[in-house]
């Protein structure tokens, strides 16, 4: 169940970024996309939200220190954006255009997790100290 709520949740994080990303692209360059070009883009994020999903395994992966961790994930990320990139024709403004809005999701993907981890350190204190009380 845990591995399959990493995978929904890396589509639904895959699916708003690259809605966001495609959007920009098509104002910058006053394109229109066609439905199939879109349709194929679609799956090319579900996909590499469902990969990037099941990476979080990597953290579950206790031996190993957290840094270790986090630099495991962000070359496999890389690799599977560089993957979907190369099908789906992202390199056209550049491969640094890519790895910059890698780097910016997984930056702003990373600082809500923190919070939302935040937040339940804070409920899960808040229950130990009405149980001592």
């Amino acid at each position: 169940m845990r591995y399959l709520r990493m995978m929904i949740i890396g589509l639904l994080i895959s699916l708003s970024s690259s809605y966001i990303l495609v959007t920009l692209s098509l104002l910058s360059s006053n394109e229109v996309a066609l439905g199939t070009e879109l349709l194929e883009q679609i799956i090319i994020a579900a996909i590499l939200g469902i990969a990037i999903g099941l990476l979080s395994i990597i953290f579950d992966i206790e031996p190993l220190p957290f840094t270790i961790q986090l630099l495991l994930h962000l070359v496999a990320v890389t690799a599977c954006v560089l993957t979907a990139g190369y099908f789906g024709h992202w390199f056209d403004s550049g491969v640094w255009y890519v790895l910059i809005a890698e780097a910016i999701i997984y930056l702003i993907v990373w600082c809500i997790l923190y919070v939302l981890q935040l937040n339940d350190i804070e409920k899960m204190n808040q229950e130990i100290q009405k149980r001592k009380d």
